[in-house]
């Protein structure tokens, strides 16, 4: 089994339906897919619609497999880089078994979950960004994400990395001239070209830094916990936001003794709203069991909301929940409910009650404290991508602490090939010395 491999999958959902969608791509499909038709394959033309009865043996008519429309895509116009044949076929079970099992008895073989997009990167089609846009697109849940992964597949983002990558590539090649031409006449003052260049692509990557940070929340949701005493109005809260009554409400402390979730799209981002277990001392046996879950999934809160009745300080109240070491290091927003009853609390960030029917302020205040109140529709949504950012942005900052300090050039320029390998590792692509030098040679005239 190699990347070679001419491979074949249903494309569409596997379920009987009207219509399923099987693609047939590599270097044989055309040899493989001849063997199921009586037409001449090489007298179909590209890209365009054939109704062609397929068969499992073309010399038995009583061998049919289904009357299909069919499209052949020559490499360098299909998806994944590579001669391919896509079979619209009827959506029974039967027929999509039997098309994929006589397609795998000529030569192909099953695909492999995303090799698709794999043999789509390998041969230039897409890059490593564009690629990963392909699940996330497919995963999107709301109008945000979807619109993220598009202009990702589109590749607005991975334009902007591979500006980036030009510009270091081009410092370098001054770099590599100055060192290797001395008596080249049109050389330039390095340091100035430096400076002119890394602290403009500085601020770029951060905001491309921050733009990914935010779009993390478009694809895995916002985890919203719901924290407080018993009695304090978390389920209130919570069927509130949802609009429906999803977790049980009484008078009666300690109701609800487990998590309640639900979900909600919020300004096109999906917020995950946890109801948990009230935390007191006196709490009984399945009580405390219901707060020890919810200890644990304050661990993997995005940010909390922190429910409080009485007017005390926010200092106190967490300290009666025995819950400090959990939230000190995550947002938290500290809410005082049954406003109807107690009235406004001065410590509070804002003060709600059950008979509230606008939830905007509260929503405007979770998107500030994560620093999504101004969406940047920039970025990559990878965890990978965000990691190498982070470094890339670090390696750029290094640099500019470099000129600051006065240091050589030389040490500069080791800066900048790390940050480039940066770049190279988010596009999966490698940069190598000839690469630096074909830029010399394309910006220069040297040895005109």
């Amino acid at each position: 089994m190699t990347v070679f491999d001419t491979i074949v999958a249903e494309c569409s959902f596997p379920a009987k339906s009207s219509l399923s969608i099987i693609r047939l791509t590599g270097k044989d499909a055309f040899n493989i897919f001849q063997n199921i038709i009586k037409r001449d394959v090489s007298k179909l033309e590209f890209r365009k619609t054939h109704y062609l009865k397929l068969y499992k043996d073309i010399n038995d008519l009583n061998t049919i497999i289904d009357h299909a429309v069919v499209v052949l895509y020559d490499g360098k116009h299909s998806f994944a880089g590579e001669d391919t044949v896509e079979f619209y076929v009827h959506g029974s079970r039967v027929i999509v078994n039997e098309l994929i099992e006589t397609l795998i008895h000529f030569g192909a073989r099953r695909a492999l979950g995303g090799e698709f997009s794999q043999k789509a990167y390998l041969n230039g089609k897409l890059d490593l960004t564009e690629a990963e846009a392909i699940n996330q697109l497919i995963n999107a849940r709301t109008s945000k994400s979807k619109k993220f992964a598009l202009k990702t597949l589109e590749g607005d983002s991975s334009k902007e990395i591979k500006a980036m990558k030009e510009e270091l590539n081009y410092l370098t090649a001054q770099i590599e001239v100055d060192i290797d031409y001395p008596e080249y006449e049109e050389s330039v003052d390095i340091v100035q070209r430096i400076q002119e260049v890394v602290p403009p692509m500085l601020n770029k990557a951060k905001e491309l830094l921050k733009g990914s940070r935010q779009s993390t929340y478009l694809f895995n949701g916002i985890k919203v916990v719901i924290i407080g005493e018993p009695n304090v109005g978390k389920s209130t809260l919570l069927n509130k936001i949802l609009n429906q009554d999803k977790a049980i409400v009484t008078s009666i402390p300690g109701t609800t003794r487990d998590i309640v979730e639900g979900e909600k799209e919020i300004d096109g981002i999906l917020y995950k709203f946890y109801d948990t277990a009230g935390i007191r001392e006196e709490a009984g046996e399945i009580e405390k069991i219901g707060i020890e879950k919810t200890y644990k999934v304050l661990k993997d809160a995005d940010i909390i909301l922190l429910l409080i009745e009485k007017g005390r300080k926010i200092d106190e109240e967490i300290d009666n929940l025995e819950v400090k070491s959990l939230i000190e290091n995550k947002p938290c927003i500290y809410i005082s409910t049954k406003k109807d009853l107690v009235g406004e609390n001065e410590y509070a960030d804002i003060s709600i009650s059950k008979d509230d029917e606008n939830l905007d302020k509260l929503y405007k205040l979770i998107q500030e404290k994560l620093n999504i109140d101004e969406y940047l529709d920039t970025g990559f949504a990878s965890q990978r991508d965000l990691d190498i950012l982070e470094v890339f942005v670090e390696r750029l900052e290094e640099i500019v602490r470099d000129l600051k300090d006065g240091l050589t050039v030389d040490v500069m320029e080791s800066g900048l090939i790390e940050a480039t390998r940066c770049l190279d590792q988010m596009l999966g692509v490698e940069s190598t010395l000839e690469d630096i030098y074909s830029t010399v040679f394309k910006y220069f005239c040297v040895g005109k």
